[in-house]
């Protein structure tokens, strides 16, 4: 079952200045910076009325996320939804003709298991699922 947002990720150039944006122009609060060695990108996760942004920056450009500021700039990366058992809800989706670009569910930020889907026409609207570790399916 899919549920609510859990948060919008968007790719910045600079993330010490843009989380110095989002808190002096939004009222933005920082809930947390992390690294995520295995792409190489730096996140800092920001609570804006009561909505998760996730802000995500690499220094290195041939990282995938130093690549997309490269082709296309910033801007907003995907939209994560909250799911409840993750794999029933990919086959769900594959039945009913969505483009799953994850075989399976990968390992993402605190321990979530995380899927993305292509939602456009040409990879150009990604929607991630997330399972919180601490859900179980029924």
């Amino acid at each position: 079952m899919i549920g609510g947002v859990n948060h919008i990720a968007l790719v910045v150039a600079d993330l010490e200045a843009s989380v110095e944006r989002f808190q002096r122009l939004l009222g933005a609060t920082l809930r947390e910076r992390s690294f995520l060695p295995e792409s190489r990108t730096e996140v800092a996760v920001l609570e804006v009325g009561g909505v998760h942004l996730e802000l995500l920056s690499a220094r290195d450009p041939d990282t995938k996320v130093g690549r997309l500021l490269r082709e296309r700039g910033e801007g907003i990366h995907h939209i994560s939804f909250h799911a409840h058992d993750l794999e029933a809800e990919l086959a769900r989706l594959r039945e009913q003709g969505a483009r799953v670009l994850d075989p399976q569910p990968r390992t993402g930020l605190h321990g979530r298991r995380i899927a993305f889907l292509d939602m456009g026409t040409n990879g150009e609207i990604l929607i991630e699922l997330a399972e919180e570790p601490n859900a179980s399916a029924d």
